[in-house]
């Protein structure tokens, strides 16, 4: 086991915050800044329209924080998306209305988000089971839940959003979250990086980081050194699910309504910004500083599109080319990387 936890911590070490690939990512990203600043100079860096891209980076960050771990172990998590919607309905619906059927009243803020963080993590251990224990292909245990989860948020509310009342002061702590600033810094930007944080902490500086990178590296050579890897694939869809609900609770509060059609291919969104961040979509490589230059450039791209008055539906076209061009970059740098060794 030691040799193998050796070997991921040198994988580890290749893409740590001061690595090439990372590097890259940040030239791209401060190249984007550049380009679209000279396009729109009186409107960029204002600060509100800086808000608007933390905020987006927030959002997109968070979910590809938990794709990040998942896809270091060769798994794949569709559902995020759909959690996103739902984890903000049941966040709203017991802050606002409880649960009649069973009894449960309205309850306090920090329970209602207790309560949702628990259902999201619930998820995510569901997921990690069926992958382990049942060998179901992660692609189709995760759709079934990107099914399952948006159908449940939608049933529950009939299709209706779960509103917080205008100017009610018992609501404005939970608002705050998510429309809130410090120094024009969104809360949920600050709450990204602190969770970005914690992760990557885990991932370069614990025996647990060194063993996720070993499973994704070689999953039966991880097995056969000891490592529990089915304990192992699991907290990695645990935090998925984690994160995801994280972003449905900070969505609720900045949309001040938790809404059943929120959400729609945020997992697309979180899966391109790991990508475009250097996670490898073969496994084994990763880091969640990459995960968070991919969001802040996909979040970059979307906002100065808009300030270029681009098509919406042209934003996803040119969102699908920048994916592609990434997954065959890491492709090909695999091959190469593979023929030198």
């Amino acid at each position: 086991m030691a040799s193998l936890v050796d070997q991921a911590k040198v994988q580890r070490s290749k893409f740590s915050f001061a690595g090439f690939r990372e590097l890259n990512v940040l030239m791209a990203f401060l190249l984007l800044c550049l380009f679209f600043y000279w396009r729109n100079p009186d409107v960029f860096v204002k600060p509100n329209n800086l808000a608007i891209i933390m905020r987006f980076v927030a959002t997109f960050g968070m979910l590809a924080i938990g794709e990040v771990l998942v896809i270091i172990t060769k798994g794949i998590d569709l559902s995020v998306g759909s959690l996103t919607a739902l984890t903000g309905v049941v966040c709203a619906w017991l802050i606002l209305k409880g649960w009649a059927k069973i009894g449960l009243e309205p309850i306090g803020i920090i329970p209602a988000i207790l309560i949702t963080l628990l259902i999201g993590v619930a998820f995510g251990i569901w997921h990690g089971l069926f992958v382990t224990k049942l060998n179901i292909p992660p692609f189709i245990i995760t759709l079934g839940t990107w099914l399952l989860a948006r159908g449940l948020a939608s049933y529950s509310t009939r299709g209706y959003p779960v509103v917080f009342p205008y100017g009610e002061e018992k609501y404005e702590a939970f608002l705050k979250l998510g429309q809130g600033s410090w120094h024009s810094i969104p809360y949920s930007f600050i709450i990204v990086l602190i969770m970005a944080a914690l992760v990557s902490f885990i991932l370069n500086r614990t025996k647990l980081g060194y063993r996720i990178y070993a499973v994704g590296g070689n999953l039966e050579a991880a097995r056969l050194s000891g490592i529990n890897v089915d304990r192992v694939r699991i907290f990695c869809y645990a935090t998925s699910g984690l994160m995801a609900a994280i972003t449905g609770i900070l969505l609720a509060s900045r949309l001040g309504q938790g809404t059943p059609t929120v959400g729609s291919a945020y997992e697309l969104w979180a899966i391109a910004a790991a990508v475009i961040g250097g996670t490898s979509l073969f496994g084994g490589e990763g880091t969640i500083l990459g995960a968070l230059l991919g969001a802040s450039i996909v979040g970059v791209m979307q906002n100065g599109m808009v300030l270029e008055n681009v098509s919406s539906y042209l934003q996803e076209v040119i969102l699908g080319v920048v994916l592609v061009v990434a997954v065959v970059y890491d492709t090909l740098r695999r091959r190469i990387t593979e023929r030198k060794v």
